[in-house]
């Protein structure tokens, strides 16, 4: 049996078991460790690698089953922002060693880690409204899913997407060009619709329609808003759920950026995502290792 398949049928074994915790934001963990605005964060592979392998030690060290790359921006659209096109590869591949020496590193498990590959919107708007060519955006994440899919990934992450065509296109470009097991993940605000005024329920119907082996929610502004979300994917949809909401929404409290959520809060919302029939729990921006830990520690037991 092939790599691949072989990982999806252990996922799907694992998933029969119970959730699975996934890690929590990179983006946050990097701004403490310096990232300054305007820089480019997957560039961080190539020039602060222990970085990026502490903040998956960290995650792993909190209980995280399934950690994420530092690849949510390495598609070739997102790194020509910062003149970084070239370094696709390089970025891609720094990325994949990373993550598996950093699950190497973690002896005591007695279950296999997973390593997922984030990817992200383009962040660009998608014709008849804006320049992006829907060729373009599936080239894009053709050639992404390409090299992480040589670089022996387990299973791809599709997450933060707003634009149900964009994520659509990425989706057909993961599954053409691979055979890894591939969640979807869009983002709603607090009416319950992303940006693009999409639904929970036509999501979950036209990702299911092109091959989505899960689908989710992400981001967007807390728990307490993605719940009534999940409600809605669960009730028309018989995928695999996965749910990763931000630690609400941010302040700035003393020059510093807060999110007010607590570690705590955050692990009654997963017990609660858990009962509803949620099989893959994470967080998104502001969340921590001290958010995971406490997921862990209550979806455990």
């Amino acid at each position: 049996m092939k790599r691949s398949l072989r990982v999806k049928k252990e996922i799907k074994e694992r998933l029969k078991e119970g959730p699975l915790l996934l890690d929590g934001a990179m983006g946050t963990m990097l701004q403490s460790y310096g990232l300054s605005s305007g820089t480019c964060p997957e560039e961080w592979n190539l020039s602060h690698p222990q970085v990026i392998k502490e903040i998956h030690r960290l995650y792993l060290q909190a209980g995280a089953d399934i950690i994420l790359t530092n690849t949510f921006g390495a598609s070739r659209i997102k790194l020509n922002n910062f003149k970084l096109g070239d370094y696709i590869n390089k970025i891609n591949e720094a990325a994949v060693k990373l993550g598996r020496e950093a699950i190497q590193e973690e002896k005591l498990r007695k279950k296999k880690i997973f390593l997922a590959a984030s990817l992200g919107p383009t962040g660009k708007i998608l014709e008849p409204y804006g320049n992006l060519k829907r060729q373009e955006v599936y080239d894009n994440y053709r050639e992404q899913v390409f090299i992480l899919h040589q670089e022996k990934i387990d299973l791809l992450i599709l997450e933060t997407f707003y634009d149900l065509e964009e994520i659509k296109l990425a989706l057909k470009a993961a599954k053409e060009s691979s055979d890894l097991m591939v969640i979807a993940s869009m983002t709603f605000n607090q009416d319950l619709k992303t940006i693009y005024g999409i639904t929970p329920e036509r999501a979950v119907k036209e990702l299911e329609k092109e091959g989505a082996d899960g689908v989710g929610a992400n981001c967007g502004v807390g728990p307490e808003i993605l719940y009534p979300v999940l409600e809605i994917m669960k009730k028309f949809s018989n995928l695999y759920l996965m749910v990763e909401p931000n630690a609400g929404i941010p302040e700035i409290i003393q020059e510093k950026i807060v999110y007010p959520t607590s570690p705590e809060t955050m692990a009654l919302y997963a017990e609660k995502f858990i009962q509803l029939g949620v099989k893959l729990i994470g967080g998104c921006c502001g969340t921590t290792p001290l958010h995971i830990k406490a997921i862990s520690d209550k979806i455990k037991k």
